[in-house]
């Protein structure tokens, strides 16, 4: 009910500009000459789909958004694009389809450790052999909210702030992605602007890593 909530008061809470992520995803994917290669793409957690637009605007790529809020899936499918599906679902539901690049920002961090458990297993399974994954989550090191809120028992570094976060280490994330090869893994520091008028300052881990098969 929480993000249901905050999609349903604040509508596009971030603005409609990119996440972090999303830049950093179309950058890399320019940089190795990717853009042109008729990719799928799965944005995990895509909230009102900032990242998909974006993303559509800059890579020649089907896209699939999902996110498990009713709310942010119909503020997303205000914009209607050619090769783009908004879909009002839990990752843990998606079939066996599988994806050239998955994303996902910020999504990791509301998820308790049996779900972030789920995700990374369907991660493993839907990711095509030489797939890219494109990861943000908030860092122990994050100013704005690590520390806040209420301590989970028995969940080390995880907080009721409102909702549920976890703030993940850099050894953390190695072991949790270990079936791929982590090409970056580096904590990135930005000022996030609401549509408030607050700008909130975070340190996120960006994680990119490709599934090598062997």
């Amino acid at each position: 009910m929480f993000w249901e909530n905050k999609y349903k008061n604040e509508k596009f809470v971030w603005g409609e500009n990119p996440s972090e992520l999303g830049k950093i995803t179309v950058q890399y994917l320019k940089s190795n000459n990717l853009i042109n290669k008729n990719l799928e793409l799965l944005d995990i957690g895509c909230g009102y789909g900032r990242d998909v637009l974006y993303i559509s605007m800059n890579i020649n790529c089907k896209i699939l958004g999902i996110d498990s809020s009713k709310e942010a899936i119909i503020l997303a499918k205000k914009s209607k694009k050619k090769d783009i599906e908004f879909r009002h679902c839990d990752f843990k539901d998606l079939d066996d389809t599988k994806f050239d690049i998955i994303t996902s920002s910020n999504f990791y961090q509301i998820l308790k450790k049996q779900e972030r458990n789920a995700l990374i297993k369907t991660i493993s399974k839907i990711l095509k052999p030489n797939g890219l994954l494109f990861l943000s989550t908030l860092s122990v090191n994050d100013p704005e909210h690590f520390g806040e809120g209420i301590p989970i028992s028995g969940e080390p570094n995880s907080y009721q702030i409102g909702t549920y976060v976890h703030f993940c280490t850099y050894d953390e994330l190695k072991r949790d992605f270990n079936f791929l090869n982590i090409e970056k893994l580096y904590e990135h520091e930005y000022y996030e602007p609401r549509v408030t008028g607050d700008v909130h300052h975070h340190i996120s881990w960006i994680l990119i890593g490709k599934n090598i098969v062997t």
